[in-house]
């Protein structure tokens, strides 16, 4: 076997450990929460056989954001319940880099490697 087809094998069978790793702690934590319970909506702590239990509650909210425009004048603007973020537009970065190199000179932008993602499969072979 060579070194790369062991490597294979060891990643797929460690990604399957942490899928089955993940299943079962998230069976734990569901039974943990029959025991101690929850809030729909924040924080909850609680002590058990000398642990310390927190549990924590969350909602998604989610805006429809054709009906808000057709209701938002008729709220405050103070009172809007919405944020504007700014965040890098990674295709127009890479645009002006490519295409105009004076404006994209003036960017303050940092720029580091992120983590290089690996993907193992096995493929089908004919015996």
């Amino acid at each position: 076997m060579s070194e790369i087809q062991e490597l294979c094998k060891k990643f797929i069978a460690a990604k399957a450990e942490e899928t089955r790793a993940n299943a079962l702690r998230v069976s734990i934590e569901a039974e943990i929460i029959k025991i101690v319970g929850n809030r729909t909506e924040g924080a909850q702590t609680s002590e058990h056989d000398g642990f310390k239990i927190t549990t924590t509650g969350k909602l998604t909210r989610k805006m429809d954001w054709d009906k808000w425009a057709q209701v938002k004048a008729q709220i405050p603007t103070l009172l809007h319940p919405i944020k504007v973020k700014e965040e890098l537009d990674e295709k127009g970065v890479k645009y002006l880099a490519d295409n105009e190199p004076k404006i994209y000179a003036l960017l303050p932008i940092e720029i580091k490697p992120a983590k290089t993602a690996v993907e193992v499969k096995q493929l089908e072979v004919a015996e």
